[in-house]
């Protein structure tokens, strides 16, 4: 509490670097006030310059710790920034969350920010976003025991190109029942058409 003090005078004394310094240290600890405040220096950009892609990130990481407060600030920041930055920030969080760190290690949320840069339609060599769609099958399978989901990842990542996910889907299909199957399908084409959905999107963007 008393670094957090240190940080606000700072802030409130006009001192944006020193802000900076120790809101990064505590964010980097784990306490969501800090990156709620370090957040909020990023997005305003009054003390420092600003960078919506650190604010995002911050923000982000203070409402996965409970700060409510943060999410108020988040859709503003989303608007500032592009796929490749959105890329690195799903990117950068699924690895945070299978860590631990300034969040707690959650395999659940791991999945789901990893399964949102696999479907992020930004240039990504199709074997590698699909390796990255067999990660996240392998966390459903091993880590969070949903094997449905497991199967529909280990699809998509079939789909997106890999190989080795191929194997995976057949292996999964065996302890799965038909219900389950369907399921798992249903949803596979309903992500690849997301992502299909997202991609002729952004290309159209891009010709215009």
């Amino acid at each position: 509490m008393a670094d957090l003090d240190t940080a606000r005078k700072a802030i409130a004394a006009g001192d944006g670097k020193k802000a900076v310094v120790e809101l990064t240290r505590l964010a980097g600890e784990g306490s969501g006030d800090a990156q709620y405040e370090l957040g909020k220096l990023y997005a305003e950009g009054i003390l420092i310059q600003p960078e919506p892609s650190r604010a995002l990130l911050a923000l982000s990481l203070a409402v996965e710790n409970g700060n409510k407060m943060a999410a108020s600030l988040i859709e503003a920041q989303k608007k500032r920034i592009n796929l490749l930055q959105l890329a690195s920030l799903q990117e950068e969080l699924g690895v945070l969350f299978q860590k631990g760190g300034p969040v707690h290690a959650n395999p659940e949320r791991a999945a789901e920010w990893l399964g949102e840069r696999a479907l992020n339609p930004i240039r990504f060599a199709e074997e590698e976003r699909g390796e990255l769609a067999r990660k996240v099958g392998k966390l459903y399978e091993t880590k969070i025991m949903r094997f449905t989901a497991a199967h529909s990842w280990y699809s998509l990542a079939e789909a997106f190109g890999s190989e080795r996910a191929r194997k995976d889907r057949q292996r999964m299909a065996l302890f799965l029942q038909e219900q389950s199957l369907s399921q798992s399908k249903n949803e596979s084409i309903k992500q690849y058409k997301r992502y299909l959905k997202q991609r002729n999107k952004m290309m159209a963007g891009i010709t215009q």
